[in-house]
Formats: C-alpha cells, structure tokens, sequence
C-alpha cells in the first residue's frame, strides 16, 4: 500500500513533467513540429531499447534499479529549470532530457511489475489491479492538475514539484527488502553476456505459445486503439462538432473507464476462469466500440471507448499476472521488455492507418478498432489462452 502511494505521487509527477515539456518547448520555439517530435524522442528508447532494459531487470537487484532510476530521473527534471536559470537551456537540452527520461522511466515500471510476484505472493490479480488504478487515477487527474499548475507558476516552476514528487517513491522503495540480487561475478559479465541474453529472452518469448499469444493480442489491441486516439479529437470536433467541454467530457469517460476496470477485474478473477473472461471481455469491448458507430450521441464516443477500456485495464492486470505466473523470474524483464517493443512498433503504425481512414470516412475508424477487438478473440480462443 506504501508502495502504491508513493507510486500515485510520482506518477502525478510525471503528468507534470509530461505537460510542462511540451509546453517549455512550445515557449522556446513556437513549433508544433518541435511538440510532436518531442514525443517521439519520449517513445524512441522503448523500441530501441526495451530488450536491453528487460537483460538488466533480470541480473540486478531490481529494488536497486529502481532506486537509481528514481535519484537520476529527478536529477534530469531539475536540471531543465536550472538551465533556464543561467540562461544556458537550449533545444537540444530538451530531446536529451526526454530521451534519457523515457529509458529510465521503462527501466522503472519493467523492474515495479517484475519485483510484485516477490511483494505480493499469491495474490497478484489485486496488486496488478493496484498497480492499474494508480496509473488510471494519475492519468485521469494528472493532465489536468498539470494544466492549473502551469498556468498558475509556469512550466519552469511546475517541473520542481515533479522532481520532488520522485521523494514519495524513492521512500517507498527504499523500504523494500532486495529483489533479485545477483552476485557480483554476475554483473562483470552483464555486457559481455548481454547479446546472448536478448537472444534467449526473444528465443524464450517465441517458444511459449502462451506468453507468444498474450504479447500477439497487445499488439492488435494497441494497433487499434492508437488508430482511434489518434483521430479521436478530430472525430469529436470535425464530425460530432463538439465544443471543449463537450470534448473534454468524453476523454474523461475514458479515464473513468480505466477506473472501472482496475476495480472490477478482482471480482471477476475470484468468479471466472481466466480462459473464459479474456475473450468475453474483448469481446464487450468490441461491441462498445460498435456503439460510437450506430448512435450519434454527442458522448457515444466517450462511451464507447470508456467500455472498451475498461475492458483493456482489467485484461492488462490479469496477462500482467499470468506472465508472473508463467515466466520464470530470470526471464520475467526480458519477456516485458519485449512485449513493450512489440507494443510500441503497433502504435505508431495505428496512428497513421486511423489517420488515413478517418480523412475518408471519420467514423470508420471505430469499426477498425471493433475489428482488431475481434481479432483478439479469436487469438484467446484458438491458442493456449482460453485453457487458462
């Protein structure tokens, strides 16, 4: 519980940081250009550098990587504000900030859910459901905390809250036993051994057809879903012709979705075989994806993508605790690792395909993400999942 409130701090932190940047650069360039290529920069290190990330959470202690991740990422907040100070910040300041955040940031949330099989024991489905709802309650209440905040002192001042903010965790962590510790020999040969040990975690991930399905049904689910984000302001203002409350209202549906599905999915684990409520919940998702389609309810949209998500959150919680389950502890960061790249790599491919399809028909884009949905569900039901 400790834990989790200091990660509901940081992570309040990092919405922050993730709205002052932006807006910082905004300030010095006035560029929308420079605003999307910054996040990019912030996405970049996860695909170049998930299964590398995965190598050092499986050989060190992950208790210690997550305390230098913590130390070094609020080093790096502060040093922008401290630039800007003596009037040295430049541009460049900023992408080599971001990108060394993003690497770090995937090196602490890939150590967190690896070290919850050794602090939670038996019960994971609720510590995977904790560790979902403070990540949905920080990106409900983050974007818009983040916006008073600037506003009020300005983006420079609000990333000093940020680096503060990374106190909580550290604090929290610091109290936790060693996770994972590995003897010194180990670590010299960490670099030297580094290649054959992607190699084997990508080797591993392959050959288990279970953990092979479950990373196959995240990358379809998240090549739909960016396919609908993507678009999902130009369908409410372009087609819908919402105005910013109205906007607003249905991107916080979403959130509360996201709410919903990190409370419910504990029930529905006691009750249901994991086999049976994996594709029953994609297959709800899909049918409120198909609900923005048929009805022209100014809040259909919000609607429909606040069921989907919440069945996405409680599918994440519940793979996240069957990888536990699955993958051996050695293997465990690697498995993530990968499974983040793979994610990744969707993403940005969705965003385009949803970009090009909403310029013809805005409204086909929600069938798209219906129709990955579907895919989903056959993937759970003709592979080892549905004997879960």
């Amino acid at each position: 519980m400790i834990l989790l409130s200091g990660l509901l701090v940081s992570r309040l932190g990092d919405s922050l940081n993730a709205f002052a940047i932006p807006w910082i650069s905004y300030q010095l360039t006035g560029s929308a250009i420079v605003m999307g290529s910054l996040f990019a920069t912030s996405v970049l290190p996860i695909v170049l550098f998930g299964s590398v990330v995965g190598v050092f959470v499986d050989r060190w202690d992950r208790r210690k990587l997550m305390l230098t991740a913590d130390i070094t990422r609020a080093l790096l907040v502060g040093l922008i504000p401290i630039l800007h100070l003596l009037n040295l910040l430049s541009l460049w300041h900023l992408y080599v900030i971001s990108f060394i955040l993003a690497v770090l940031s995937l090196l602490f949330d890939v150590a967190t859910i690896s070290s919850i099989p050794q602090m939670a024991g038996n019960d994971l489905t609720r510590a995977n459901a904790g560790y979902q709802l403070v990540n949905q309650l920080a990106d409900l209440a983050g974007p818009t905390l983040a916006g008073i905040i600037v506003a009020a002192i300005g983006g420079f001042h609000t990333l000093w809250l940020d680096v503060f903010s990374f106190t909580a965790t550290f604090l929290a962590v610091f109290r936790l036993p060693s996770l994972g510790d590995t003897h010194l020999t180990d670590r010299k040969n960490i670099l030297r051994n580094m290649a054959k040990d992607i190699v084997d975690g990508f080797k591993w991930l392959m050959n288990d057809r279970l953990n092979f399905s479950l990373s196959l049904q995240a990358m379809v689910g998240n090549f739909g879903a960016s396919a609908v984000l993507a678009v999902f302001m130009y369908y409410l203002l372009s087609t819908l012709h919402l105005n910013s409350e109205q906007s607003g209202l249905n991107y916080t549906l979403i959130g509360v979705g996201g709410l919903i599905g990190s409370m419910v999915v504990i029930p529905l684990d006691k009750r249901f075989r994991r086999g049976i409520l994996i594709p029953i919940l994609l297959g709800i998702g899909a049918i409120g994806l198909i609900f923005a389609i048929t009805s022209r309810f100014w809040l259909a949209p919000g609607i429909a993508f606040g069921i989907a998500t919440v069945c996405n959150v409680a599918w994440n919680s519940l793979v996240a605790s069957v990888r536990q389950e699955t993958v051996p502890s050695d293997m465990l960061g690697r498995v993530l690792g990968f499974s983040r790249v793979f994610t990744r790599l969707a993403m940005p491919l969705g965003a385009f395909v949803g970009s090009f399809i909403s310029s013809i028909n805005p409204a086909s884009v929600f069938v798209l993400a219906a129709v990955t949905k579907g895919l989903e569900v056959v993937i759970a039901l003709v592979s080892p999942i549905r004997k879960l």
